[in-house]
């Protein structure tokens, strides 16, 4: 036998978060000054009406090249928003600078992102994704250091 259910709107549905992060071939970036590694991203959401708001703290920590005496290294990194599709809905570009004190550190970047969702929207099937903005041989390097990780 097939039940069939009307329209009304599911009072038991909860929304749940897009799912926060790292891409894992560009997570990593190595520069004639030191290397950057996005070490990590936490993130919570909230929704609204007609949005779903991620607020997320991304670590980004760096080291100095072996007989490098750089006291600070300079990072553009990247946050894209990816539709249930894989398409691209925006991508934003930021800098920053970690203090390498001692020939290491650590910055905390705090970063929130709005996606144009309906509550009665899952925004689960989404992904806010974050990367070092790197050369295509820069993300081959990443990835064959990646394998068997």
């Amino acid at each position: 036998m097939l039940a069939l259910s009307g329209c009304a709107e599911n009072e038991g549905f909860k929304a749940g978060c897009p799912n926060v992060g790292i891409l894992r071939d560009a997570g990593t970036l190595r520069t004639d000054q030191g290397v950057a590694v996005l070490s990590g991203i936490f993130a919570n959401c909230a929704y609204d009406d007609t949005h779903v708001k991620i607020a997320a703290n991304l670590d980004i920590s760096g080291r100095v090249n072996e007989g490098g005496s750089a006291t600070a290294l300079p990072v553009t990194y990247f946050v894209a928003v990816v539709d249930p599709n894989r398409n691209i809905i925006t991508k934003k570009d930021f800098s920053t600078t970690i203090p390498l004190n001692g020939g290491t550190g650590m910055v905390q970047e705090t970063l929130e992102q709005s996606i144009a969702v309906p509550k009665t929207v899952d925004a689960r099937w989404y992904e806010v994704l974050v990367g070092f903005q790197i050369t295509p041989d820069q993300a081959d390097a990443n990835r064959a250091a990646n394998e068997g990780r």
